[in-house]
């Protein structure tokens, strides 16, 4: 079962994915089934909100975001990370240095994370 859906915020199209508290196995499908949902959409277009509060981290999980974050870049135009706690910053950092990305922000609230991409 997927965690992602597609909502409408100030007239934006924003695919959020909730993985908080989510287990690696879940996480790692998770991040597949959006991978595939991004090779259907025009490249530079799609705005995304993913809440990783509570989640796991692991090796695998940190390859996985870090090959999302890589072929998915093409297709993004701005991805928004709340819920990030302790070592999910090191991860992000991590993915940050390995993509190079400019497309990736993090914000302290959902609410916060719809405005700002609802502003692109």
């Amino acid at each position: 079962m997927s965690n992602f859906q597609w909502i409408q915020h100030r007239g934006k199209r924003i695919l959020y994915s909730d993985l908080a508290g989510k287990n690696t196995e879940e996480i790692l499908d998770e991040i597949a089934r959006v991978k595939v949902e991004l090779g259907g959409e025009p490249l530079e277009s799609v705005l995304a909100l993913i809440n990783v509060k509570g989640g796991k981290i692991s090796t695998e999980i940190n390859n996985a975001f870090k090959n999302l974050a890589k072929d998915g870049d093409p297709y993004m135009k701005m991805t928004a990370i709340i819920g990030l706690e302790g070592l999910q910053t090191i991860m992000l950092n991590s993915i940050l240095m390995f993509t190079r990305t400019k497309k990736i922000t993090v914000k302290n609230s959902k609410e916060e994370a719809l405005d700002c991409l609802a502003e692109l």
